[in-house]
């Protein structure tokens, strides 16, 4: 029964922090899909500049010789067939795309964190009224297009 009627006393916070983990939960699968995307064009694009200059240096050599030539060539196999240079540019990628996407969320992620984690009831409520407040601009705006440039028309 003591349970019952803390919830009862306090369902505005309650309300409140459930809203902080919901934001707290879209704004991360935004910025986890965004960072997985972000980690494949990063480590392409770097790949393909490595792979570049590595066929490039294993096409010149400063003076003829079978040896070196072997050596480039074995070097620059070895090279390609290593997955290092990707782990390490998809790992930079996706933190890069991570953390651009919790940058421009930055309204929402600070909105859900005070709604979440406050220790006051009116903190953690007007937190949470102000969330809600952004989602529904939001959804006007974005979801519906309402006040939005509509660039196919002119």
């Amino acid at each position: 029964m003591n349970i019952i009627s803390a919830v009862k006393n306090n369902y505005g916070k309650y309300l409140a922090k459930t809203a902080g983990v919901v934001g707290l939960g879209l704004i991360f699968q935004d910025a986890h899909t965004i960072g997985k995307l972000q980690a494949d064009v990063t480590s392409q694009s770097r790949d393909a500049n490595v792979t570049m200059d590595l066929f490039e240096n294993s096409q010149r050599l400063d003076s003829p010789s079978l040896v070196k030539s072997k050596m480039k060539d074995k070097i620059f196999r070895y090279q390609l067939e290593s997955n290092y240079l990707n782990f390490f540019n998809s790992a930079i990628g996706y933190f890069s795309g991570l953390g651009s996407m919790l940058v421009s969320n930055v309204v929402p992620l600070t909105l859900s964190l005070t709604a979440l984690l406050a220790k006051g009831k009116k903190v953690a409520c007007g937190s949470g009224i102000a969330l809600a407040a952004y989602a529904g601009f939001n959804f006007i705006k974005d979801g519906l297009g309402l006040g939005t440039n509509k660039f196919l028309q002119k």
